[in-house]
């Protein structure tokens, strides 16, 4: 591979890596907001989507999960916990 294009990669991985949420607070950010586009719907408003999702992110992290976790061995704690963030919330929550 040429100089040239070596360092053409390098400034396409750094500009990429600027792109994604950085800090802790970024990434929670991005995460309540992917939770709200997935999930938020299932609310009857807004504020209880936004309401669930908050709850439901920063549990799972307090517990050390995180939303993947639903697909693996944790998928009881995943579901306790959206069970626990919906009735808070007061959002049903279907198939739990």
């Amino acid at each position: 591979m040429r100089s040239w294009q070596t360092g053409g990669m390098v400034a396409a991985l750094a500009m990429l890596g600027a792109c994604g949420p950085q800090s802790p607070e970024d990434i929670r950010a991005a995460s309540v907001a992917k939770c709200e586009r997935q999930f938020g719907r299932m609310a009857p408003d807004p504020s209880k989507g936004a309401a669930l999702c908050t709850c439901l992110i920063d549990r799972l992290a307090d517990a050390g999960l995180e939303m993947t976790d639903m697909l693996g061995a944790d998928r009881s704690k995943v579901e306790g916990i959206a069970r626990s963030c919906g009735a808070s919330a007061g959002v049903t929550m279907p198939g739990m």
